[in-house]
């Protein structure tokens, strides 16, 4: 063994450390503290969902092991399976002669032998290698898309999620103030001997009821923005984005059997399901071919004990007797079948996703229909005239309660039927397998 290489290598590998720390530990700290102010400049929800997810661990992750195969896809273009071995030896043979005295006399003879031996691949191996390596890759960038449509369509749905409970919590908080002022009336009215004391109770009763409804909207609003606070890397305010009315295609096909085949040709998971089934077939393939072992060539050149120098070749071909690969074969069939079972899951999965997705989207559309804008404008007029009554005293707080309650609940009803919707039409044009792009947006 040749120590004396030691201190070369290990100042080879000490330079390229320093220069892996030098060149990209300042670019990950540069990233990381840029990290929120990238996406915080967007004030688009497309713009910043593409920018969260290139920014999520998830998807640079799947990145990363797509660097990973392309780095495989060199190694299984290497045209030898392995470096050449060289070899060589040098002997010095020393003896006496046997003839007559006056011959007799020491003599002497080197040998010395040089030899290289070269493995080479055999049976198409190297070619076999390099199918697997490019399908991998395809396979990968399949996968990457997956996960980056999946972050994406989140992203875009808890944004529009946290923007409804958003205004959810502020129809909350301004029955609260209203139910409030409900209760210092009432409590007045009781003093002064104008109403019966249930008045007062009722009041309170209906402070702590509205009260519970804005405290829950309150708690889950605030659970969503810190989702979004966690994916930005900064604070996230509901006024710095632009809130549009989500609508979907107007060119899409109306029958459930179209809906589910464009699914089918456009859903990236499909399509990495069936490359994970090719990529089992040529797995069997080098399997098989593995049965054929690598032949080694050689070559030496050497001087024998008569001092003649010899030149010749040498082949050697391994033999199969013990190791026939009959488990590895069975490994690779299984996984042929486990690969196929897996895309009619995945088929499955992508028909259940459509009809119910396509399902909520009809359902919600119609029953939307019955919040046209004039009623809605209404209800907020008919809740101003309502705080102004209670505040002179024009209506009973009995008949206040109630018809505050119902006001109040529709506007709740309206809030989280429109969420619903949107949500829907987000989810409709992700199992379709549509970029998010084409989702229509209205002021």
């Amino acid at each position: 063994m040749n120590f004396y290489h030691f201190p070369k290598q290990l100042t080879i590998v000490l330079s390229c450390l320093v220069y892996i720390y030098i060149t990209f530990v300042p670019l990950r700290a540069e990233s990381n503290d840029s990290y929120g102010f990238n996406c915080q400049k967007y004030n688009s929800i497309m713009e910043l969902s593409h920018c969260i997810v290139n920014k999520h661990p998830d998807f640079r992750i799947e990145e990363i092991k797509l660097r990973e195969i392309s780095g495989r896809k060199k190694i299984a273009s290497y045209y030898f399976p392995s470096n050449p071995i060289f070899n060589s030896y040098v002997a010095t043979r020393k003896g006496d002669s046997s003839g007559p005295a006056f011959l007799s006399g020491p003599t002497g003879a080197n040998n010395f032998q040089v030899m290289v031996n070269q493995e080479i691949f055999t049976n198409g191996k190297r070619e076999i290698a390099v199918q697997i390596a490019d399908e991998e890759f395809k396979a990968q960038v399949f996968r990457l898309e997956s996960v980056r449509r999946i972050l994406e369509f989140n992203v875009i749905k808890k944004i529009t999620r946290y923007h409804y409970l958003h205004l959810e919590q502020e129809n909350s908080l301004n029955s609260l103030n209203l139910v409030k002022e409900l209760k210092k009336i009432s409590k007045a009215r009781v003093n002064e001997g104008l109403s019966p004391g249930i008045d007062e109770s009722l009041s309170e009763s209906e402070e702590i009821r509205i009260f519970k409804i804005w405290n829950q909207t309150h708690r889950l609003s605030e659970n969503a923005k810190s989702e979004l606070e966690v994916l930005l890397g900064v604070p996230f305010e509901m006024d710095t984005i632009q809130i549009h009315h989500l609508v979907l295609p107007k060119e899409l096909p109306k029958e459930k059997l179209d809906l589910i085949q464009m699914a089918m040709q456009m859903r990236p998971e499909l399509s990495l399901s069936e490359k994970e089934i090719e990529l089992s077939i040529l797995r069997q393939n080098e399997v098989r071919r593995q049965k054929i072992p690598n032949v080694t060539l050689g070559a030496f050149a050497q001087n024998d004990g008569f001092n003649e120098r010899v030149v010749g070749g040498m082949l050697s071909f391994p033999m199969t007797v013990w190791r026939d690969y009959e488990g590895e074969t069975i490994v690779a069939t299984s996984k042929i079948d486990s690969s196929k079972e897996l895309k009619e899951s995945v088929s499955r999965n992508i028909k259940q996703e459509v009809l119910f997705a396509l399902t909520n989207y009809l359902t919600l559309s119609e029953e939307i229909k019955l919040y046209d804008m004039q009623k809605m404008d209404r209800a907020e007029t008919d809740l101003q005239n309502l705080q102004e009554a209670i505040r002179f005293g024009k209506i009973k707080i009995i008949d206040a309660i109630n018809q505050q309650r119902i006001l109040l609940q529709t506007k709740l009803n309206y809030l989280n039927t429109k969420s619903e919707f949107d949500l829907s039409q987000i989810e409709l044009v992700r199992v379709l397998g549509l970029p998010s792009d084409s989702l229509g947006v209205k002021p």
